[in-house]
């Protein structure tokens, strides 16, 4: 599977007070797992004050679920960020982590750190592929930079463990995929989070394959591009296509990864919102597809 992924990184503003901290409508053992790491990581009592990026509030409530629209309740308010992490913020964080010790490079890879989980052993895992064509981000033997023109476009050819290391260095963590979903279409029921259903024409709304955009270069199945982010705000002849929230390319341009396993049996972890290279039924909201972290 082409990995093509980027992060959607989400903040939570206090401990949970309900045991239901996945907030799938279940009490079962992910949820016994995910409070006692975040006791043991503190994740759930980060300090808002000190985050570089602009932020969106969910607030707790009703929210559906799933392609029938089921209802479910996420009972606490969260913060997601409004945008994707772009090249450049990537990039600030590499130089970091560079300096510090917690990466190391080759000409291929940035790697990394994980302490590990149920699945997954502790030890060094990649964090971005910067051997791919797809990544926008160059390593020259001493530092990084971004290929002039992308700065402002998310980033591209990082792993769930890159991801997660990126997330955790600035106090935050990952969304689980049910914080994501209400954070895409709130209780719309539509299959996109501006409001549409699929079918609909969605070109002047999001980044898909053939979408018309004018960062597409040439068929699409071959040179397809990402698209600077907040790009669909109302201007350059789109429609502003924000989710209920706030939170914009929540369907299209990069795939989102999310911290839930795909299963309680599976080591896979769930990714949502669709991208550039492919077709509009994958963008709907409601889509879940997962994926080697």
């Amino acid at each position: 599977m082409k990995s093509v992924l980027i992060i959607s990184i989400i903040l939570v503003s206090f401990a949970y007070s309900q045991c239901d901290a996945n907030g799938d409508g279940d009490l079962d053992v992910l949820d016994v797992v995910i409070e006692v790491e975040c006791i043991l990581t503190d994740c759930w009592e980060t300090d808002t004050t000190a985050t570089p990026f602009e932020m969106v509030t969910v607030l707790a409530g009703d929210y559906t679920w799933g392609s029938e629209d089921e209802i479910r309740t996420i009972s606490y308010d969260y913060e997601i960020m409004k945008y994707e992490v772009t090249n450049t913020q990537y990039v600030s964080y590499l130089e970091e982590a560079l300096l510090s010790g917690d990466i190391t490079v080759s000409s291929s890879t940035a790697q990394g750190y994980y302490a590990g989980d149920e699945n997954y052993s502790a030890g060094e895992y990649e964090y971005l592929d910067l051997d791919d064509t797809d990544c926008r981000i160059i390593w020259d033997g001493a530092s990084f930079s971004v290929i002039e023109g992308y700065g402002n476009h998310p980033v591209v050819e990082v792993t769930w463990f890159g991801a997660h290391a990126f997330a955790e260095y600035y106090g935050l963590r990952l969304p689980s995929e049910y914080e994501w979903e209400k954070a895409a279409r709130g209780m719309t029921g539509a299959d996109y989070p501006w409001g549409e259903d699929y079918g609909d024409d969605i070109s002047d709304n999001a980044n898909y394959g053939n979408s018309g955009d004018p960062y597409e270069v040439g068929d699409w199945a071959e040179y397809p591009q990402t698209t600077p982010i907040g790009y669909f705000n109302g201007e350059n002849g789109t429609t502003d296509s924000p989710s209920p929230y706030g939170a914009y390319d929540m369907a299209g341009n990069v795939w989102n990864w999310t911290h839930s396993w795909w299963s309680e049996t599976s080591s896979s972890r769930v990714f949502r919102g669709g991208s550039w290279y492919g077709n509009t039924d994958i963008l709907q909201s409601w889509n879940r597809r997962s994926g080697s972290p």
